[in-house]
């Protein structure tokens, strides 16, 4: 949307009279805009929790002998694989989906199991999981707040959180918020 911008004003293309012929193609209004955050913030989380998910896998295959008793498999879960190495490949898929579908216990199980320390000062990891609730109502519920969101948000929003109600925020501010926290936790990890 910037370099569209750009590209109109240098070849200062408003100024010809077939502009508006193109103009809706050309120019994003700002309801447009909002979404385009929205999905923008939505698509930035879902790529965080692969990441979770794939560092996870990444430090197990590593590390090989950072397994612990960390989960049982039933001989059902497995008895169609033919090799070895596919039986690990589905302990470690399992055991990283069940420790990155939190967040909290994502970050916990980084730092004890590998000594990864996700998050240096708590609000980061508390700002990250009030952006996940957010996102989930977007998600889960239109955008409508719910007894959930109004009871996880309360330390984050000034005033009560109406249930019921669609949750008109900046999503820009949200998205940059975001990214800007995701390259703090990435700084965080290469450090």
């Amino acid at each position: 949307m910037g370099a569209t911008e750009a590209v109109v004003e240098f070849t200062k293309a408003k100024t010809k009279p077939e502009y508006e012929k193109f103009k809706k193609y050309l120019e994003i209004s700002e309801k447009q805009m909002r979404k385009l955050y929205e999905l923008g913030f939505i698509a930035l989380f879902a790529n965080f929790e692969c990441f979770m998910f794939e560092i996870l896998k990444d430090l197990f295959k590593k590390y090989p002998s950072s397994f612990k008793s960390e989960k049982i498999i039933k001989f059902e879960d497995i008895k169609d694989f033919k090799k070895v190495k596919d039986i690990k490949d589905y302990f470690i898929d399992s055991v990283a989906i069940e420790k990155s579908y939190d967040i909290e216990i994502w970050a916990s199980f980084l730092s004890q199991r590998f000594g990864v320390v996700i998050f240096k000062k708590k609000k980061d990891l508390l700002r990250l999981k009030a952006l996940n609730s957010l996102r989930n109502i977007i998600l889960h519920s239109g955008s409508k707040t719910n007894s959930k969101f109004r009871k996880e948000m309360k330390d984050f929003i000034k005033y009560p959180v109406p249930i019921g109600k669609t949750f008109g925020l900046d999503m820009k501010r949200y998205f940059t918020t975001l990214y800007r926290l995701l390259k703090t936790l990435i700084v965080n990890i290469e450090n």
